[in-house]
């Protein structure tokens, strides 16, 4: 497919934006918890705040569909149900509850691991083969996590070993969520999906963090300023980002987006060190460099060339 070199600037411009947005969302965390609130208040607040915003989008869509004569099948809705809750429940509590005990450095980084592991399952349960591209993408990255390692069980002791270990389960998850999502994608739409998937996670988070206040009722405090993070983790870290990477892709594939995505560790890195005051040596560079370069070699796929 050949893109118009507007579309073309456009594109890279929100993949950019888009970017950036998705990688503040680990400091606005880190943020609302130096003011006390806790993981389960967090995701209700981003949830809460986002959800609306999906619904409008998903009603839209469902009137575009249902005005084609396309219908949404129950099966379809608990299989994005499903999704939903694993992918922006399950999948977004491992990765904030592990911002306790990691830097948003090595957070981001692990994260970003999660087209390996998509790799790992085509082998295991489609059959797809390992290349040599795919041996070299998964070397780099994991060589690349390691190199913090020691660093981050220096600065937070034994537990940062228990929070990498949660957002490396949150990356596995999400490496499912991505393969298994794809055929409701297609047949739904994205913008139905999202609100639908939005919905049902927002429905067990809420139940979660109910549950939670009855079985540990400790004050939780509700600030202006842990307020204004959670609507800033709704908006600029997850309705915006989500919108401006599904148009950039439209604009300048998939390809070209996950590309531009490799600026996310980078930029989380940076203000990591400047807001948050994390250090950042040369363990971290390398680290940085082995990993974004390791991921980006299994989601820039290679062109195909014609004799």
């Amino acid at each position: 497919m050949h893109y118009q070199p507007s579309n073309q600037l456009i594109g890279f411009t929100l993949a950019v934006v888009g970017a950036c947005l998705f990688s503040m969302k680990a400091l606005a965390i880190k943020l609302a918890f130096i003011e006390g609130a806790n993981v389960e208040f967090m995701m209700v607040l981003r949830m809460c705040f986002s959800l609306p915003i999906f619904c409008i989008v998903g009603f839209l869509a469902w009137r575009k569909q249902k005005r084609k004569g396309l219908s949404l099948t129950s099966n379809r809705i608990l299989q994005t149900c499903a999704l939903g809750i694993l992918s922006y429940y399950v999948c977004t509590w491992l990765d904030f509850e592990s911002l306790h005990y990691i830097s948003a450095q090595l957070e981001r980084l692990i994260l970003f691991l999660y087209p390996t592991f998509t790799a790992i399952f085509a082998w295991i349960f489609l059959k797809d083969k390992l290349t040599v591209r795919h041996v070299c993408a998964l070397i780099l990255s994991y060589v690349g996590v390691a190199l913090l390692i020691g660093p981050e069980r220096q600065q937070f002791g034994d537990m940062a070993l228990w929070g990498a270990g949660l957002v490396f389960l949150a990356a596995i998850l999400f490496a499912g969520y991505v393969t298994m999502a794809k055929p409701t994608i297609t047949a739904i739409g994205s913008q139905l999906f999202t609100s639908i998937a939005m919905t049902a996670a927002t429905v067990a988070i809420v139940i979660h963090f109910v549950i939670q206040m009855h079985v540990s009722p400790e004050a939780q405090p509700i600030t202006p300023t842990i307020i204004g993070y959670g609507v800033f983790l709704a908006i600029f870290c997850t309705v915006l980002p989500a919108f401006a990477m599904s148009e950039a892709i439209s604009r300048i594939g998939p390809g070209l987006s996950s590309a531009v995505g490799g600026i996310g560790p980078a930029v989380t890195a940076l203000l990591a060190v400047w807001i948050l005051n994390e250090s950042f040596g040369w363990p971290h560079f390398w680290a940085l460099i082995l990993t974004t370069a390791g991921a980006l070699i299994l989601v820039i796929q290679p062109q195909n060339k014609t004799p």
